[in-house]
């Protein structure tokens, strides 16, 4: 089923509104700790660094001695060494399952600019995350210029 985008940003607009009435009106009958939050209490650090793995290995995890914060490396190949890059697209952890969830994904960087390279390159990162909590499940995804998707899960991290 194909739908208009005008009705469908407008049927996103209803469905948030009714999820935000949903949580103001059982406010009082839950207590703050029951009532899983999705939320941006993600610290990241991201940086590009020389290629340490293959581009076709999944990103390798590395959880602290503290166990909040996780090391992620990885490669990711992505088109034109002038208009593409690589970058973090998605960093978020799941309070009620102790979960979290990171996405580092083939970019373009072109903004206005014309006559991109049509080349294609490997760029290594580094991504370091740190939460508030502990992890029980830890899942890493990469996404490659031509839709190959690598991932790393790890779990019972207690």
């Amino acid at each position: 089923m194909h739908m208009h985008p005008k009705k469908r940003v407008s049927r996103r607009r209803f469905l948030a509104g009714t999820a935000a009435l949903g949580a103001v009106g059982t406010a009082g009958c839950l207590s703050g700790s029951d009532l899983p939050v999705v939320g941006s209490s993600v610290d990241t650090e991201f940086e590009r660094t020389d290629v340490e793995l293959a581009a076709h290995e999944p990103p390798d995890v590395t959880v602290g001695g503290d166990t909040v914060t996780v090391t992620v490396r990885g490669t990711v190949e992505f088109g034109s060494s002038e208009c593409g890059t690589v970058d973090l697209a998605h960093a978020e952890y799941e309070y009620s399952q102790e979960r979290l969830d990171l996405l580092v994904v083939a970019a373009d960087d072109s903004g206005v600019r014309t006559g991109c390279s049509d080349d294609l390159v490997e760029a290594g990162y580094r991504l370091e995350a740190t939460v508030g909590e502990g992890f029980r499940r830890i899942v890493a995804t990469e996404h490659h210029v031509f839709g190959q998707t690598y991932s790393t899960t790890v779990e019972g991290v207690d």
